[in-house]
């Protein structure tokens, strides 16, 4: 594939087949780069082994930009796209775009900047769904690939491109005031809007053509108590933050309400609390009982250490089980024997399973493909572009209004959408939600392996 340069940095083709790029940014190969990539650390049963590069200061091949001009800058595009409402079909044709922050403007022609990794991880698994898509569900698919850059006012000019007009699903961006910007374009517009990184609630409302595949904090917060009240009273569990986090705690306290349960006890601590060795913990471990921990917290290690440390000199015999943020399977300064003596359990939106032959084939395609390995971004442009392929296939430009009645199982990500209200409105099924969330959320134990899902 030939790599092409235009005035706003994409352009695209649509393949005899039936789906392929033609991009002005990039074609991850057997180039080269300004950054040494790593697999991903994990202790995960048949995941690559944690390492370092041999020479952290010599780059691996991974990419190169290549500029030419195209023969043809405006390709015709057959077949029109279904209208909202109808359902999609063998032979039909949608526009998809995906923007992403790959920094083309700070390239300098024979290497790609470290902060584009995100960008090339995603849209190389957003490829490789694109060809599955094409040789599987029978739908056309055109795509436009947009570079997002990073400053604000850089994005501005993307939507400002008269071409963003002619997609009807978009994929990305990945900033929370790329994504607030792009929604409100979105929404205007009548398109159709994915947003596959950020968790953050509350980027736009009325707006149910919104579609964020990566759960908030509230879904976090609502898996963790749906598994933990499934074996403890309420009486028996402690949220425990500092202060400058305690507007976390209501979204615990809401999802035990809304079970029928009531308030747990909190455990709100100065920000300035160095440890826990003035903190008594005695008096929240209660005999015979388990004694249930919970931590919305995820910036500081120290506090989460602090903590640990305390409850393991303090509970004795007593049994107990902490919860905490996804953050926290990539803490170093936790030694593994509190993370089993105190049954850590963390939440998280994913989770791949590294032993599966799909995943495995996966990764070999990948790298076959782009000379790297898979990590979770790459997994990620894999799921989220697959899903809206699959989608579109299924119900056309009205898959939106379908999403709450069905699933979709990727390699890295499940797919449970639920329309999402800012103002805590019960869905009676017609009210308008302010968007579309995925709340999907395992909950995983840590054991000799590391971090691995529990039953949801």
């Amino acid at each position: 594939m030939k790599i092409n340069n235009l005035e706003n940095k994409c352009k695209c083709l649509k393949d005899a087949g039936a789906v392929f790029l033609f991009l002005s940014l990039l074609m991850l190969g057997a180039c080269s780069s300004s950054k040494t990539i790593a697999s991903r650390p994990s202790n995960r049963p048949g995941q690559p082994p944690r390492t370092k590069p041999v020479n952290p200061g010599k780059p691996e091949p991974v990419d190169t930009v290549r500029w030419s001009k195209p023969a043809n800058p405006k390709p015709p595009v057959t077949g029109e796209p279904n209208k909202p409402g109808q359902t999609g079909g063998i032979g039909d044709t949608y526009h998809l775009a995906l923007l992403m922050p790959f920094l083309t403007n700070q390239a300098d022609g024979n290497t790609v900047p470290d902060k584009s990794h995100l960008a090339l991880q995603f849209y190389s698994g957003a490829k490789m769904a694109l060809q599955e898509l094409s040789e599987t569900e029978g739908i056309n698919l055109v795509v436009d690939v947009y570079d997002t850059q990073i400053n604000d006012a850089d994005f501005l000019q993307v939507l400002s491109n008269s071409r963003l007009g002619k997609a009807d699903v978009f994929i990305g961006p990945v900033r929370n005031s790329h994504i607030t910007a792009m929604a409100d374009w979105a929404k205007r517009n009548h398109k159709i809007l994915i947003s596959p990184e950020s968790p953050s609630s509350e980027l736009t409302s009325q707006n149910p053509d919104f579609i964020q595949t990566n759960p908030s904090l509230r879904a976090h917060c609502e898996a963790i108590i749906r598994y933990v009240r499934k074996t403890h009273r309420t009486e028996d569990i402690t949220l425990v933050c500092k202060e400058k986090e305690a507007d976390r705690l209501p979204y615990l306290q809401d999802a035990n309400v809304a079970t029928g349960g009531g308030l747990f006890a909190e455990l709100v601590v100065p920000d300035v609390l160095a440890n826990f060795d003035k903190i008594d913990l005695k008096s929240y471990l209660k005999p015979g009982k388990t004694a249930v921990f919970i931590l919305p917290t995820w910036s500081s290690q120290d506090f989460v250490m602090a903590f640990l440390r305390k409850l393991k000199a303090t509970k004795g015999s007593a049994e107990v089980e902490v919860y905490g943020m996804p953050q926290w399977e990539n803490f170093d300064a936790i030694e593994p024997d509190y993370l089993t003596s105190l049954n850590v359990h963390i939440s998280s939106a994913s989770y791949i399973n590294y032993s599966a032959p799909e995943v495995k084939a996966f990764q070999q395609k990948f790298y076959e493909m782009t000379g790297t390995i898979p990590d979770e971004d790459g997994f990620n442009g894999y799921d989220v572009t697959l899903f809206a392929g699959k989608m579109l296939r299924r119900y056309g430009l009205s898959f939106p209004e379908r999403l709450a009645f069905d699933t979709f199982t990727g390699l890295h990500t499940d797919f449970h959408i639920t329309r999402t209200f800012n103002n805590g409105a019960v869905d009676d099924g017609y009210n308008r939600p302010d968007y579309l969330e995925n709340t999907s959320v395992h909950i995983l134990k840590f054991d000799k392996y590391g971090f691995v899902p529990v039953e949801k």
